[in-house]
């Protein structure tokens, strides 16, 4: 009986790992739908993001800054299994995408490194009118660098939501820039609008479902 009562004691002080938490997201381009879930966690001091979209698997590492420390891009029907890591402001670069094997290092700008922006954007906005920060796009695995800029309460989905306008730098930002939403009283992500493709592309709107 002793025994029992010390194993629940233990089991009590022990500390318990941490659930992964879920969300669910609808996005729709044209007549295209598509569901999106995230499912977030938190251990060892790390936050573990997975965003999973049809085919493609999407794995963050951050830190407790929300600084992205490694990125894994999954997406089997094209042949991709691509990781990128930072260390030192050098990007490592392994793995396969699109079919061809890749293996090579990329400086870093300077910039923080924001993989998935509409994870944190809410937070980082919160007493700050902009942010700087640097990701890789997904369909060219390129460095950008890009600014996030708080633009105040507007109606998103029925409801009243944080809008952050994101874009590239320079003269860049003339030709392209997208907008994210966020919960006012969690921060958040609640919504995106943007069109993400050439010229003609229907606009992708993202809405949280639960």
């Amino acid at each position: 009986m002793k025994n029992i009562y010390l194993f629940s004691i233990i089991m009590v002080l022990l500390p318990l790992p941490t659930l992964a938490q879920k969300t669910t997201y609808l996005s729709t381009c044209g007549d295209q739908q598509e569901t999106i879930v995230w499912q977030e966690k938190k251990a060892n001091e790390k936050i573990y993001l997975t965003v999973i979209q049809e085919n493609e698997q999407q794995e963050y590492v951050m830190n407790k800054s929300f600084h992205t420390e490694k990125w894994q891009i999954i997406n089997l029907p094209f042949q991709t299994d691509l990781t990128i890591e930072l260390h030192n402001n050098i990007y490592s670069i392994t793995g396969k995408f699109k079919g061809k094997s890749i293996a090579k290092t990329v400086k870093s700008s300077g910039c923080v490194w924001y993989q998935n922006i509409a994870y944190n954007a809410g937070i980082l906005l919160r007493d700050k009118k902009t942010v700087k920060y640097e990701c890789f796009r997904p369909d060219n695995i390129k460095l950008y660098t890009m600014v996030a800029e708080a633009q105040g309460i507007e109606q998103f989905n029925g409801l009243n939501a944080n809008k952050i306008a994101v874009s590239l730098t320079g003269f860049l930002s003339a030709f392209w820039s997208c907008s994210y939403y966020f919960d006012p009283a969690t921060l958040n992500f609640v919504g995106y609008k943007g069109v993400n493709g050439k010229p003609g592309t229907p606009e992708t709107i993202i809405k949280k479902v639960k």
